[in-house]
């Protein structure tokens, strides 16, 4: 009995003992202190100082030959020759033959009908020396002009009506312009360069069987260029044929200068841009080539230009009023590829210039030195 309850006396003992130690540890322990500061960000800011800028119209594209001609064939035969090698890259000189297809069969044919056309004028003569005498001179002379040779000449001009209408019955009129119309065909077996330019493509050699409609290849006026631009609707009040546009090479290796030339009068729904046309005269510029068009458009008053990643849900931006953040909106004017043009601000305003992660309206801020 006395052992049973001198062990639970100590057992007792022991519990206040360890409830002391652990009360005396727990005690012993302090919250360290929030260092509350560490938790306020800090932006950089820069004093708004509103002024007048140009607002200037950038745009980038390639350029296209100005006179460009996709060469067709409106004849069958064998391509037969040309005036040089008809490759790629190989220059004429205007006038030059660029393509002869082969017609000696279709010429044999059209020499057949001038003969016979003067054949058929010849056997009237007699008559018309019988009932139009005034007539027959003239007539006579315009028989010995017909030559199968050479393109048919004019017919003599007449003022008599019975004479038109006895030609007209013998068919005169008819074969005469049947004929015209073969010496027309006969012109499109060659094509010759309407200017001095260069071939940029060829989809025939010598020898290919042409057909009518097949293209046969490109060829480019070079040095004369335009470069289609797509402008903002809005801006185009302030481009006008004629206005110059400063250019140069994406590289940046080369600086021109253009004129506008021509602007398209519909405005695209989607993108709401106008396509805006840049002449361009330069013999060291390439078809294809992509140049950065700069335009000075208008110059606009009380507006700024900052970075394009200082704007905040489309057209606002931060300011700090005295230690918060303070979410503003503005009125963007115009945009750049890395800038933009706002108004909206005051002469003085503490722009913040730098992106605040998770920034808001009333966020407490401190001003980075």
């Amino acid at each position: 009995m006395r052992k049973t309850i001198l062990s639970v006396v100590g057992s007792v003992i022991i519990l206040a003992l360890s409830f002391l130690l652990f009360s005396k540890m727990s005690g012993s322990k302090h919250e360290p202190e929030r260092n509350t500061s560490a938790r306020i960000p800090s932006v950089t800011v820069k004093a708004v100082q509103n002024s007048s800028l140009p607002i200037q119209i950038q745009s980038t594209g390639s350029i296209t030959a100005k006179d460009r001609i996709v060469l067709y064939s409106e004849v069958q035969g064998v391509f037969e020759t040309s005036g040089g090698l008809f490759k790629p890259g190989s220059t004429y000189k205007e006038g030059q033959t660029l393509i002869q297809i082969n017609n000696k069969e279709f010429v044999a044919s059209v020499k057949s009908q001038r003969v016979a056309f003067k054949s058929l004028v010849t056997s009237l003569l007699a008559d018309i020396q019988f009932d139009y005498p005034s007539h027959f001179e003239v007539w006579r002379n315009y028989v010995n002009t017909i030559s199968a040779n050479s393109n048919l000449p004019e017919l003599p001009e007449i003022d008599e009506e019975a004479l038109s209408n006895y030609l007209t019955v013998k068919s005169v009129y008819a074969n005469f312009y049947s004929i015209k119309n073969l010496e027309a065909r006969l012109i499109k077996y060659r094509i010759a360069a309407p200017f001095t330019g260069v071939l940029v493509g060829a989809d025939v050699t010598t020898g290919t069987l042409v057909s009518p409609g097949q293209k046969l290849g490109e060829f480019v006026r070079p040095g004369l260029y335009e470069l289609e631009l797509n402008v903002n609707a809005g801006l185009i009040e302030f481009l006008q044929p004629g206005k110059k546009v400063n250019l140069r090479t994406v590289a940046g290796s080369k600086q021109l200068q253009g004129t506008v030339s021509r602007i398209n009068a519909q405005v695209n729904r989607a993108s709401q841009t106008v396509k805006v046309y840049v002449g361009i005269s330069n013999n060291q510029l390439r078809e294809g080539e992509y140049l950065e068009a700069n335009v000075e458009a208008m110059t606009v008053d009380n507006i700024i230009e900052i970075p394009r990643n200082l704007i905040v849900d489309q057209n606002h931006v931060f300011l700090v009023k005295g230690d918060v953040l303070q979410r503003v909106p503005v009125s963007i004017v115009h945009s750049y590829e890395k800038s933009v043009v706002i108004k909206g601000l005051k002469d003085g305003d503490q722009l913040v210039t730098m992106l605040v992660p998770g920034g808001y309206d009333g966020m407490k801020v401190t001003i980075r030195k």
